[in-house]
């Protein structure tokens, strides 16, 4: 029944619900914890698609949204507390600003 009303929380507002202690993330707010510079401010409305391509070592790279360019990191997909909506997935790494 918890897994419904989540899915509806989130049809509804159009943001994933994330709840504490089950495991797979945490709250998804940027004011949440952390250290100063630490968390997310909310992913870059701004993105655009890469196509993939072949490192050097041979390594493939799938294609993949990208947040647009700008002077900072803590609004990119990875950064910790920022969701992505392209894959569902919520940022794990520190801002390095």
């Amino acid at each position: 029944m918890a897994g419904l009303v989540g899915t509806l929380l989130m049809f509804l507002s159009g943001r994933p619900v994330v709840a504490k202690g089950g495991g797979r993330g945490g709250s998804s707010h940027p004011s949440s914890g952390g250290k100063s510079g630490t968390r997310g401010t909310g992913s870059n409305p701004k993105s655009h698609s890469t196509k993939g391509y072949t490192r050097k070592d041979g390594t493939h790279v799938r294609p993949h949204h990208q947040t647009s360019p700008n002077n900072t990191t803590r609004d990119n997909y990875n950064t910790r507390g920022n969701y992505n909506p392209h894959n569902g997935k919520v940022g794990t790494r520190s801002s390095k600003d």
